[in-house]
This record gives structure tokens, C-alpha cells and sequence, in this order.
């Protein structure tokens, strides 16, 4: 009898344990923040992006860009239209001259999503207009397929992508819960999706809230979400405040920018500005020579350094004593190996890189004839790309339709053609960026490219014909930045 008593304390006890684990389950399923139909229904009728206008301001606290998001319902569509303006001032430095080139870039794109629940994107309309350049494509998605049409100044391509599944309620999904709760905590993560419009390519996004704060806008001080979002496969991480009473978002920040919410008069008062190569220089304390001869470099990042710098194959970024230095060096890391994923996706045709065009398709086998050697095919597309473009700071072409028919531009260009050219070759390439020692003593910002030959990434550079670039070649992670707000100090030195 006493032991029966047992056993029922003991069950009662382990009945009110799981009654207690139950309840605290389904109360964190209640506070999990996901996106519903009614979520979204309301959010339709009472839109946060509905004609904002935002100033775009550079370092120097120069608006030289405009932002303007509408949204709104057309037809049997939920339209979502973004449209900007710049006027770059972009400044090179070369050989102690300034070269100075205005640019006015205006660029506009419609998003149609069906106005019915899963409420998937059925359409795309975009207009770019780089001075005189001009580009657009259309792209209509029906049964997860993309048919892609683009025309860069008369010159047409088509293109075509499948397993496309992208909806409404993925890619706004903060802001769309901004509309909907106000119980928010420091600390919570919002998981959604984002994608490469020329690619296609969907990609998982995190946002942290990092504080609640309040901040002065127009001499206002206003209560805002302060949210981190990380950087993923398709673009670089940014900082965005949201009001906390409305969700309409007050301010983006970025590496070189800030885009802030203004009246369209405010915003549209704009002059010509921007981040340059002039002002990304990077200066170390002794003159580098003969960096193709160098086996091993260790800088010391003397100044502001957060983070940015690539770690791996040839890089390394640490610390010590308080101090942050980069280790350069041909023997630090394996060859990082190309997975099935990296391959499929370098080797595809975009509307950036259009490698299905039989005009590249056969010029790319023009160059290479009946050559085998993956890496003599590479070798003759550095060597055609860096005699066929004449080096150009101050060219701005559009596309890689506009290098082929001017053949000038700088680092740039030389890689959107190397890149296009090899993936028609049947080789997957990618685009870098990052620093360069490019004089004496001065490093500024690059460009140049990645191929996979036998399953691992390889470093090539189309600008200076370098089938192995030095090691003063500094790559950033992909999508990164590094802003120069440090300049390097040598610290050790070794020549082959």
C-alpha cells in the first residue's frame, strides 16, 4: 500500500512535470513571431513602404543619391516598386593624378506578387540607366520556372531558371511582423529569405535585434529597433533602425553609407559624391618591392579593423598583444575545395554574366581552340581579356555586352568579362574583391577572380595578366567590405 502510494507521488509528480514542459512549449510557440495569411492580409491594407523617400549620404555627409519605395495593389498583384538615383563622383588616383568622372546612374525595378496567399513572385520589370547606358529585362515566373528576357542598348538575351520559389511573406518577413507585434526582446532573430535578381539565387538572411533605443531624426527623438543584418550569399550585412511605434524603417547604414528617411523635396537635393578608390587607400610604412617575388608578408593593422579580411587559402587575420596583424603567406591553408553547389552555381549563366550568348560561347572557344589543359584554357582567357581591354579609370560601361563593344575599362570590367568568358568555357568563375599594393607604398581597392580547376578555387587576375597573383593580392570575404580606416605596418618580410 505505501509503495502504491509511491509510485501515484512519483506519477503525479512526473504528470504535473510534463503538464509544466507542455504549457512552457506551446507558451514559446505563442511567442515565436511567424508570418500568417491574416498577418499579411493586414499588412495590405495598411503597407509600411507606401511612397517613402530616403537621402542617400556618403562619409562625407554628401546626399548624392535617392531612395523612393512604394507598394501597393495592381490589379491581381501586390506591386512593390523601387527606384533610386545617384550621382557618383567617382575619383581615381594614378600615377599622383587625380582622374575625376561624374556619373548619374538611375535605377527602377517592379515587383508583382500574386495578391493571393502564398502570395509567390510572378513578375519582375527593371530599368537601369548608367549616363547613357541603358539596360532592362523582364522576367515572368509561372510553375517555379523564370523566363528572363534582358536588353542591354538593343542587344538581347534570354535565359531561363527553374526551382524558383520566392514569396512575399519570405522576403519581408520583418517587417512585416514589425507591423504586427511590439513585444520585442534584445536578442531576437528573425530568419528570412532574400535573393540575386540576376541570378535567382535565394538565399537565407538573419536579422539580430541588437538594442531599442532612441535616436534624433529632424531634431525628433524617435523610439527605434536597432537590427543587425548579417551578410549572407546574395548581399553584404547592413544596420537598419526601425520606429518602434509605426515598424517603417528610419535608417539604413552600411560600410560607405547612409540612407536616411527624408521628404521626397530633401532627397531629391542632390550632388555628386560617393565613396572612391582615392579615399580607400591604404598606406604601409615602407615601400614594397617586387611583390611578385615575396613568400610571406605580416602586416600590422594600424587603426580601426573589424572584420572583412578573408581567412584561409594564402590569408590569416590575428591577435596579439592588443594588436591585430594580417599573415600573408602561400603556405597558410589547403586549396579550398569547390563543393558540387560552388561549381553549379559559378558556372551559371546570369543576366550579369550571360554565358549562354553564342557570341561568348564562341569567342570563348575561339580563344581557346582545342587546347585541354584547364589550365592553359585559363592562361589564354587572362591573356585575351588583358589585351582586348584598354585600361580606362574613368569607363563606366553598363553590361558585359557594353566592355565587348567599347574594349576599355579598368579591374572591374576586365573581371565581368573574365567571368563571362570562362563560364562559357565551361569553367566556374567567380568575382573578388579587396586591396591591392598597386604603388610603392600604397594599397586601393581590386577586383579580379576565382576558378575552380580540379575541384579547388584558384585565384587569377585578368587586369594584370597574373595566372598566380602575388600575395599582395588581399582579398576581402565574399560580399564584404573593409572600409581604410587603418593603414599597415611591415612587420616581417621574406623574398623568394
Amino acid at each position: 500500500m505505501h509503495m502504491m502510494k509511491l509510485i501515484l507521488k512519483i506519477n503525479k509528480k512526473i504528470y504535473v512535470l510534463i503538464i509544466i514542459l507542455i504549457l512552457l512549449f506551446f507558451s514559446t510557440i505563442s511567442q515565436s513571431k511567424e508570418v500568417t495569411k491574416e498577418i499579411i492580409q493586414n499588412y495590405f491594407e495598411d503597407p509600411i513602404f507606401e511612397d517613402l523617400w530616403f537621402g542617400i549620404y556618403d562619409e562625407n555627409n554628401i546626399r548624392y543619391g535617392w531612395i523612393n519605395i512604394n507598394e501597393f495593389k495592381e490589379t491581381d498583384y501586390w506591386v512593390q516598386v523601387n527606384q533610386f538615383e545617384m550621382k557618383y563622383l567617382e575619383v581615381v588616383e594614378d600615377d599622383e593624378t587625380l582622374l575625376k568622372n561624374e556619373i548619374t546612374y538611375y535605377y527602377k525595378v517592379k515587383e508583382y506578387f500574386d495578391y493571393n496567399f502564398p502570395h509567390s513572385l510572378k513578375k519582375i520589370e527593371l530599368e537601369l540607366q548608367n549616363n547613357n547606358d541603358k539596360e532592362s529585362f523582364e522576367a515572368i515566373i509561372n510553375n517555379g520556372i523564370a523566363k528572363v528576357t534582358s536588353n542591354n542598348n538593343g542587344k538581347i538575351n534570354k535565359l531561363q531558371f527553374n526551382d524558383v520559389d520566392i514569396r512575399f511573406g519570405d522576403l519581408l518577413k520583418l517587417e512585416l511582423l514589425l507591423h504586427h507585434y511590439d513585444d520585442w526582446e534584445i536578442g531576437e532573430i528573425v530568419n528570412y529569405k532574400s535573393y540575386d535578381m540576376y541570378s535567382f539565387e535565394v538565399s537565407d538572411e538573419k536579422d539580430t535585434l541588437e538594442a531599442i533605443e532612441t535616436k534624433f531624426y529632424s531634431g525628433v527623438k524617435v523610439p527605434v529597433y536597432k537590427f543587425i543584418t548579417e551578410t549572407s550569399d546574395t548581399r553584404s550585412g547592413f544596420t537598419a533602425f526601425f520606429s518602434v511605434n509605426s515598424g517603417t524603417p528610419m535608417e539604413y547604414v552600411d560600410t560607405y553609407e547612409t540612407t536616411l528617411l527624408e521628404n521626397k523635396e530633401t532627397a531629391q537635393n542632390i550632388s555628386f559624391g560617393g565613396a572612391t578608390n582615392a579615399s580607400e587607400t591604404v598606406i604601409v610604412d615602407q615601400v614594397l618591392e617586387n611583390n611578385e617575388n615575396i613568400k610571406r608578408l605580416v602586416l600590422e593593422i594600424d587603426g580601426e579593423y573589424e572584420k572583412g579580411f578573408y581567412i584561409g587559402d594564402r590569408q590569416n587575420v590575428y591577435s596579439k598583444d592588443s594588436k591585430k596583424y594580417l599573415e600573408l603567406d602561400f603556405d597558410l591553408y589547403d586549396d579550398p575545395p569547390a563543393s558540387k553547389k560552388d561549381i553549379e552555381k559559378n558556372l551559371k549563366a546570369t543576366s550579369l554574366y550571360p554565358s549562354n550568348d553564342e557570341y561568348f560561347i564562341n569567342l570563348a572557344q575561339g580563344i581557346i581552340g582545342d587546347v585541354e589543359d584547364p589550365w592553359d584554357k585559363v592562361q589564354l582567357l587572362l591573356n585575351y581579356v588583358d589585351i582586348f581591354i584598354k585600361d580606362d579609370y574613368t569607363a563606366n560601361p553598363n553590361s558585359v555586352y557594353d566592355i565587348v563593344e567599347n574594349k576599355v575599362g579598368d579591374c572591374t570590367e576586365h573581371a565581368l568579362l573574365f567571368n563571362t568568358l570562362a563560364r562559357a568555357a565551361g569553367i566556374p568563375s567567380r568575382e573578388l574583391t579587396g586591396i591591392i599594393n598597386y604603388e610603392e607604398n600604397k594599397f586601393a581597392l581590386h577586383a579580379w577572380n576565382e576558378v575552380v580547376v580540379d575541384g579547388y578555387w584558384y585565384p587569377v587576375d585578368p587586369t594584370w595578366n597574373y595566372i598566380v597573383p602575388p600575395l599582395t593580392h588581399i582579398k576581402f570575404d565574399l560580399l564584404e567590405s573593409v572600409p581604410a580606416t587603418y593603414n599597415f605596418k611591415v612587420v616581417e618580410i621574406e623574398y623568394y
